[in-house]
């Protein structure tokens, strides 16, 4: 009998299968948010603390031959920031750092991604406080990101039919950047367009301070991590209900514009190209104006229905679209 393996269940199917199993642990009172969503959440007295952890591995998330050692540093701490946003209205307070390098690493490497780390603990005020380091066959930052808040975290699970919505900035553009990478490298002489793509991948930007503004507004929240295309799957999938979205009214970038002009490969980077960092939430219509002019970089793309699943159109006409992104397993 062939031997299972875990590519079979893919990423969230493996997050799934963990969950069940913890499933019938007796549940601590103080828990507000468990496994499942961008965080942990516990109540502690009058304050609600978040946990996050996300690791960034050579060879899967990035290639040192194209992504500098302070770009690494300053990224493995956004990604995580990402995640705080993700629950709304949180301030980023501790990280905790996991490193695993092979042994003839340079002391010169360690010494900028350290740097990089220093840069976005000082943007967001952030105290490193501990971690541990282990020789490893790759390099591999593995950060646990602690934040607190006196407001109740702004989960997946909460959209009501009706909701519109919403989403910042644009997407594709670190998509892009990454094609643009394995296909040419790091010594091609890029535009500034494509050079700006290529930053998109290398130094994205988590939209904590968006998040902050408008999450008093917003019935779910979650960052595009996986891509715009999983992000909307994963904000409907747990409380059965649907949503329409209009691909027409998915922000895309001048740079990708300007770069691509071929529509299918733009739409296909918006949907299915990971890393973008943006927020996907949903907003109750007649707060949707407010929340628009609290943060001008929001487009709203669809709506919540009382359906099952996620469907596309493009200028009023169903289409038929299938995931063609990233897997890990």
């Amino acid at each position: 009998m062939k031997l299972q393996t875990i590519s079979c269940h893919g990423e969230f199917g493996l997050i799934n299968l963990i969950k069940k199993t913890f499933s019938n642990i007796t549940k601590d009172k103080n828990i507000i948010v468990d496994i499942g969503d961008d965080c942990f959440c516990f109540k502690s007295g009058k304050d609600y603390i978040y946990i996050t952890k996300d690791m960034l591995v050579e060879d899967v998330h990035f290639k040192t031959s194209w992504t500098s050692p302070y770009e690494l540093g300053k990224k493995a701490i956004e990604v995580n920031i990402s995640d705080l946003a993700a629950m709304g209205n949180v301030i980023a307070k501790y990280i905790f750092i996991g490193l695993g390098a092979p042994a003839n690493t340079s002391e010169n490497f360690v010494k900028n991604l350290i740097k990089g780390i220093q840069q976005a603990c000082n943007k967001y005020n952030i105290a490193l406080s501990g971690g541990d380091t282990v020789k490893a066959d790759k390099i591999i930052i593995s950060v646990t990101a602690i934040g607190i808040s006196k407001n109740k975290p702004i989960t997946r699970t909460g959209a009501q039919i009706g909701d519109l919505i919403g989403v910042t900035n644009s997407f594709g553009d670190s998509g892009a950047g990454l094609y643009l990478l394995n296909k040419y490298g790091i010594k091609h002489k890029y535009t500034k367009h494509e050079r700006a793509l290529i930053k998109a991948q290398n130094s994205p930007i988590a939209r904590l301070k968006e998040a902050c503004k408008v999450s008093k507004y917003l019935t779910s929240l979650i960052d595009a991590s996986d891509g715009l295309f999983v992000s909307l799957n994963l904000l409907i999938q747990d409380f059965s209900k649907g949503a329409n979205i209009n691909i027409e009214q998915i922000p895309i970038s001048k740079n990708l514009k300007a770069v691509f002009n071929n529509n299918q490969q733009i739409l296909k980077f918006a949907l299915f190209g990971a890393e973008d960092y943006q927020l996907v939430f949903t907003v109750p219509k007649l707060k949707a104006k407010i929340v628009k002019k609290l943060v001008p970089s929001i487009t709203y793309i669809g709506k919540i229905t009382a359906g099952t699943k996620v469907k596309y159109f493009y200028n009023g006409k169903k289409q038929k679209l299938k995931y063609c992104g990233f897997k890990h397993f």
